[in-house]
């Protein structure tokens, strides 16, 4: 009798299929590395690519800066530029990222960017 318990319970259990994952469910966030988005900027309109290593690529005024870094725990994300001159922290909702920043003499800021690829 326990050998026909254990080949049913093992049987029954290959053949199980996995249930889909209801959208209330999914994770409203997504991976940055390797994507773009643009939109506010502490200085002008900007556009920020978080690339591999953690490393933050940024362009306005028709200038690019490569002295910048990332981290991401799930939806929450933290960006610096220069040497934590200027400091972000938002979160991530879809392709909409928002959070405050600030810098060294003081200012602050709300971002609002939105993923372009």
């Amino acid at each position: 009798m326990r050998t026909l318990l254990a080949v049913t319970f093992l049987v029954s259990g290959t053949f199980a299929a996995a249930a889909p994952v209801p959208k209330e469910v999914r994770c409203k966030w997504e991976f940055l590395e390797g994507t773009t988005w643009s939109g506010d900027g502490v200085v002008a309109p900007t556009t920020y690519t978080f690339e591999k290593d953690g490393k933050l690529t940024y362009s306005y005024n028709h200038e690019t800066h490569t002295l910048g870094s990332w981290t991401q725990d799930k939806d929450k994300v933290y960006w610096e530029t220069c040497g934590k001159y200027c400091e972000f922290d938002g979160t991530i909702d879809g392709g909409t990222m928002t959070g405050h920043a600030h810098n060294q003499p003081g200012g602050q800021w709300d971002l609002k960017i939105v993923k372009v690829k």
